[in-house]
């Protein structure tokens, strides 16, 4: 008689506490990255199948949405925009955002491209909103230097409710950063800083503002698909805008960008896990 493999419990939950969750598998070794253009957007990390998923808290609170041949329903948080499931409705099947995972050092877990499912191509082709907002002509302290080389960059959430225009100095000349603190390392964002008065928005009322750290700074994430777009700071003093890469089209993708690794993990206040448990800034 074969013995059954050993599994082990882990406690996960969205950033805000609204959604908590316990999965027993396998000890992890491995998770899996799919490069669709949500998946791509929104930075996951998959273990699928989930195991012995059990909902503790916040089951039917979630938001979801579905894209493509919507075979894959995807659920996030309404309140931070964590992604933290999806389901695959042929198979009745459902994976965890790893990243969501308490106690899981994702560095030394092995990393696999997800394939999607046997015969055919996995989802449809993706299509950018075929509308973006005009650019600023505003002048600040990148736009107005002499001789500067300006170009312009279209970006959206994965549904097309949320779009905007930067004219920015080349990608190459900014500082890009990616954070470890407990709601980036969650979302996976990777971002630039331009000035706020460079940016311009379509559906900006679309987004959902979280606030982290400083009431602020908001976090914001389409309410329809979750894709985290920026951080709105409400200070009228500061002319900053953080964006984040992964929404940006005009041929950028994060792999190929000159990313710092940021330690905001040790940033205080620490983040405490709604379990009780001290889990990193």
């Amino acid at each position: 008689m074969a013995s059954e493999t050993a599994t082990k419990e882990y406690k996960g939950n969205c950033h805000c506490g609204l959604f908590k969750f316990t999965i027993s598998v396998p000890e992890l070794r491995s998770v899996e990255i799919c490069d669709c253009s949500y998946c791509y957007r929104k930075a996951i990390l998959w273990v699928f199948p989930a195991g012995d998923l059990k909902v503790q808290s916040g089951e039917n609170e979630l938001s979801t949405y579905q894209f493509g041949k919507k075979e894959m329903l995807h659920s996030f948080c309404p309140k931070c925009g964590n992604t933290i499931i999806a389901k695959h409705l042929p198979s009745d099947t459902q994976g965890i955002n790893a990243r969501l995972l308490q106690s899981v050092d994702l560095s030394a877990v092995e990393k696999s491209l997800y394939e999607g499912p046997p015969g055919g191509k996995y989802g449809l082709q993706y299509t950018p909103p075929s509308t973006y907002p005009a650019p600023s002509t505003a002048k600040n302290a990148e736009t107005s230097v002499e001789g500067a080389q300006l170009d312009t960059f279209h970006g959206n959430c994965h549904c097309g409710a949320v779009a905007y225009t930067l004219i920015s100095k080349p990608l190459s000349e900014r500082n890009i950063i990616s954070c470890n603190c407990s709601l980036c390392s969650r979302n996976g964002e990777v971002y630039t800083y331009p000035p706020a008065s460079s940016v311009t928005f379509i559906g900006k009322e679309n987004l959902t503002g979280y606030p982290f750290l400083s009431p602020d700074s908001l976090h914001s994430f389409c309410k329809i698909c979750g894709t985290s777009v920026c951080v709105q700071v409400l200070n009228e003093d500061e002319d900053l805008m953080p964006l984040n890469l992964r929404t940006m089209m005009s041929g950028v993708n994060a792999k190929d960008l000159n990313i710092t690794e940021y330690d905001g993990a040790k940033n205080d206040p620490q983040y405490v896990a709604p379990w009780g448990n001290l889990s990193g800034a």
